[in-house]
């Protein structure tokens, strides 16, 4: 294992990673000037648990306004059970989401799904999961959420964060948006969306294929709300 690798897994890595996830946050969200859902806000202000879904895309800024409202509403995030998932849990957790749940669609999924469903089912805790990747395609719905959502009973609720001026990371594969100081923002839902107990297969896959549309029909909405 290499030295950036070794770093990666440290408690140091985690402890400043912490320290700059609370300073960007202060400084970012103090500064865009956004324009909200008055439906997702009048969710956030309850303790209903939910089940939220996200893409890779604006997961950092998306999970971050989600945390606005912690102090309210306990959340566990799912983060990835590679080395990168470590600083990911770390800024989850620094953001004031409680402890992450490691695993993935390629890796230890079943086991971070089997858990997650454990923590629905009991009732007090909403969950985050970035649904698509962690490799690409991206903004293709992977179907672990859908499963997540139907066994827990837990409704769905798709969001998507917005910028403008925003940098695009052209050399990722999910094209990372990096908004700028005092930008423009939006952040837009969509439910709740019910996954019938009963859903066979078939039934899924067709859902998979509508949320997988809704969730990229917000994501363009939200895009076209804060364009010049």
């Amino acid at each position: 294992m290499d030295l950036t690798k070794r770093f990666l897994r440290s408690r140091p890595a985690r402890v400043l990673t912490g320290w700059i996830v609370r300073g960007y946050r202060t400084a970012m969200y103090a500064s865009f000037l956004f324009r909200h859902d008055p439906a997702l806000v009048s969710l956030l202000k309850t303790r209903e648990p939910v089940l939220f879904a996200v893409w890779h895309q604006d997961f950092v800024h998306s999970l971050g306004y989600l945390s606005l409202y912690n102090v309210r509403r306990p959340t566990h995030v799912l983060a990835s059970a590679s080395r990168d998932g470590g600083p990911a849990a770390a800024a989850a957790e620094a953001a004031g989401f409680r402890r992450a749940v490691r695993g993935s669609s390629a890796r230890g999924g079943a086991g971070a799904l089997l858990k997650l469903h454990r923590m629905a089912k009991e009732g007090r805790t909403s969950i985050a999961v970035v649904c698509d990747g962690p490799r690409p395609p991206a903004r293709e719905l992977k179907l672990g959420v859908l499963h997540l959502a139907r066994e827990s009973g837990l409704p769905l609720w798709l969001v998507r964060t917005s910028y403008r001026p925003v940098k695009e990371l052209e050399r990722t594969w999910a094209k990372f948006q990096l908004p700028r100081l005092g930008a423009r923002a939006v952040c837009l839902a969509d439910g709740p969306i019910r996954v019938p107990p009963d859903l066979d297969r078939a039934g899924l896959e067709r859902l998979r294929e509508e949320v997988e549309d809704r969730l990229n029909r917000l994501a363009d909405r939200a895009d076209a709300a804060v364009a010049p």
